[in-house]
């Protein structure tokens, strides 16, 4: 066998992102639909944001120099009101205090210079002559917010290959950007293997040894929420003509193949031979990872093929850590490793050196604890947990306040 076996989980990464060919195709889509979206080409900013210096705060714009003047504290008289979006039309001078507005245009002279400070409304004191009375404490450049302080001209606001948030959308408006270029979706066969795979809801056929096929539902919204389209490929038995043939059809309609089951090195584990059989390559059989051993990575054609393992937890894992990075590479994504948090742990564990493993945890006051009974097809062990915990490969046992690697899930933060 030709390739590599029982590789780290960074190993495989590398191993086939070298060989993941990035999906072309794009469309223009208004910034209120692309949410989600992956950006296909940076955007540079096209004006200062703000484009001029503005208030931070309600209060008096003054220049610092003034509060120079003896004795303490300084008064000025207060001209004008200047409103957001209403710049100061009137001779600006030295001596005066501008009543101005959040938001609002400093005061500036023909040679772009003026009031430099502004003191907060609730610290000034207004005669009835029309005076206000400053702090003498204010340090110069205070409650305003400069030209371009949020982003300049010419620089670049979002860069190629991000997945638009809320806030990357809200900075794309600022910048006066309406719509952007994305990547099209991804389109993802998924197909279930086993002779023992029930559809949920299913009671045709369903005996004692069977399992209703929890890997597809769930690998399905794990798909659809990374924003690729979902091809359906429905339940394969255990039969290795059936399985090329399914992988033969869905590398002509889809751009992945994520399959569940018969990566293993069983008499009915076809998955090696399937991809074999349409004239692909394996880039890797097996990960030093649990769960998540029987591994298995190809490619038919320009088509990767990731069949994760067959017991849920460990599919999800497999999933999660590697078939998603790669297939958001092939969509234009940067592959980027996960956010680890260091954190205690409050269990003790053994663990028998060389093989990473992740186990499900909750994050308390106290530290890393498990979630959940232990072993690769406890799905309860992912419901209610916030992330996974990581035993590194080179780890011994591990004890209490051992401080150890936490991957928080996604749906666990804000």
């Amino acid at each position: 066998m030709g390739f590599p076996q029982d590789i780290p989980l960074d190993d495989a990464l590398a191993i086939c992102a070298a060989t993941v060919t990035p999906h072309q195709n794009t469309e223009r889509l208004s910034i209120d639909d692309a949410f989600g979206r992956i950006l296909a080409e940076d955007v540079t900013a096209t004006l200062n944001v703000p484009q001029s210096d503005v208030a931070a705060v309600d209060g008096y714009a003054f220049y610092h120099q003034d509060l120079d003047q003896a004795p303490l504290p300084v008064s000025l008289p207060v001209i004008g009101s200047i409103k957001a979006g209403h710049p100061f039309e009137g001779e600006v001078r030295r001596g005066v205090a501008y009543r101005i507005f959040t938001g609002a245009p400093m005061p500036k002279t023909l040679d772009n210079l003026g009031p430099d400070t502004i003191a907060m409304q609730e610290h000034c004191q207004i005669d009835d002559q029309g005076r206000v009375t400053l702090p003498s404490t204010l340090k110069q450049g205070t409650n305003y917010r400069p030209k371009g302080e949020n982003i300049k001209k010419g620089d670049t606001a979002v860069v190629k290959g991000t997945s638009l948030g809320a806030a990357e959308i809200g900075l794309l408006a600022a910048i006066g950007c309406a719509e952007v270029n994305v990547a099209r979706p991804l389109r993802v066969a998924l197909i279930s293997m086993g002779d023992e795979v029930a559809e949920a809801g299913s009671d045709a056929g369903f005996s004692e040894g069977m399992i209703h096929d929890s890997n597809r539902p769930m690998l399905k919204q794990l798909i659809a929420q990374d924003g690729h389209h979902v091809i359906d490929m429905g339940i394969i038995a255990d039969d290795r003509k059936a399985l090329t043939k399914a992988f033969q059809n869905a590398a002509s309609k889809a751009d992945v193949i994520l399959s569940s089951g018969g990566s293993s090195e069983g008499d009915e584990d076809h998955a090696r031979d399937a991809i074999i059989d349409n004239q692909g390559v394996i880039d890797f059989w097996r990960l030093a990872l649990k769960p998540g051993r029987p591994m298995l990575a190809g490619r038919i054609e320009d088509v990767p093929v990731y069949a994760v393992p067959g017991n849920p937890v460990a599919a999800f894992i497999c999933y999660r850590l590697l078939a998603a990075p790669l297939i958001g590479l092939r969509q234009g994504r940067p592959l980027t490793p996960p956010l680890k948090i260091l954190a205690p742990a409050d269990f003790s564990q053994t663990h028998r050196k060389g093989r990473a493993e992740y186990l499900r945890a909750r994050i308390t006051g106290q530290g890393i604890v498990l979630n959940g009974r232990k072993g690769a097809g406890v799905l309860t062990s992912l419901t209610g947990a916030d992330g996974l915990v990581e035993i590194p490969a080179d780890h011994d046992d591990v004890k209490e306040g051992d401080i150890l690697p936490f991957i928080p899930f996604r749906e666990a933060g804000l």
